[in-house]
């Protein structure tokens, strides 16, 4: 089964067609969807969106609650200073929406591969406690 990704378009109109084409274009299922859409949607395995709230503590963890795995906080114009506050919120990575297209599915594979890890890592523990 194919990693499912969605994209939030909203804050991010400007390059969210394009991170959409780039991630499909480097073997990525991809879904773009609205802010409104997304209280409805499957979970997915990794979540790319702006977040521009000053609830963004709430908004990640939200999110997680849902049942998305990956949080990634996209930026139209990064700076440490947002990365630094949005990853302390719980997003699990953060990216700039403008980054050269084999690095952002470069970086979405580092995201996909780590949680792939956390969950093979989490059976184990499991089938583990079950045999003791």
């Amino acid at each position: 089964m194919s990693p499912r990704v969605l994209l939030v378009r909203d804050g991010l109109e400007g390059a969210a067609p394009w991170m959409a084409q780039v991630l499909r274009d480097g073997g990525l299922n991809v879904r773009t969807i609205s802010d409104a859409e997304l209280a409805d949607v499957a979970p997915s395995d990794v979540l790319l969106l702006k977040i521009v709230d000053r609830q963004a503590v709430a908004t990640c963890w939200t999110l997680h609650r849902q049942g998305h795995r990956s949080v990634i906080a996209v930026s139209g114009a990064a700076s440490s200073k947002e990365c630094i506050r949005l990853l302390n919120a719980g997003a699990d990575y953060y990216l700039d929406a403008w980054l050269p297209a084999a690095e952002l599915v470069a970086r979405v594979r580092v995201v996909l591969r780590f949680t792939a890890w956390i969950d093979e890592r989490t059976a184990l523990l499991a089938s583990a406690g079950r045999a003791s």
